[in-house]
């Protein structure tokens, strides 16, 4: 329904499904809170994995949040931006930003334990 009201995509996976369950009980007596705080938290979410890099390209700077894959967390792309093994900004709010040209970079260059 949201979608078609021209809203973001929301996508509440499965490992989320408790959550949004008690969320929706809740909303079943009044506390909107929880819900809405799940559906934008999955918007946001999609947006950073799905819509951001799709739009801008290789070369543009986002979010470490939108170039997170199977084999790279947000959370080691922060690391080796912090230690300097992947070229990053930092931006005035805070946020660490990079492209997905420079991701892929940091990763080939990368040791691999075996």
């Amino acid at each position: 329904m949201l979608g078609r009201l021209g809203y973001p995509p929301a996508i509440v996976y499965k490992r989320d499904r408790d959550k949004y369950l008690r969320a929706m009980r809740r909303a079943d007596r009044a506390e909107y809170g929880p819900l809405g705080e799940l559906i934008a938290r999955s918007v946001t979410d999609n947006l950073h994995k799905f819509v951001i890099p799709a739009v801008a390209g290789p070369v543009k700077l986002v979010p470490l949040a939108a170039l997170t894959t199977e084999d790279i967390s947000e959370n080691a792309l922060r690391v080796a931006a912090t230690r300097g093994r992947l070229r990053a900004v930092k931006g005035d709010d805070g946020a660490w930003r990079s492209s997905k040209k420079w991701v892929d970079q940091y990763l080939a260059s990368r040791y691999e334990r075996r």
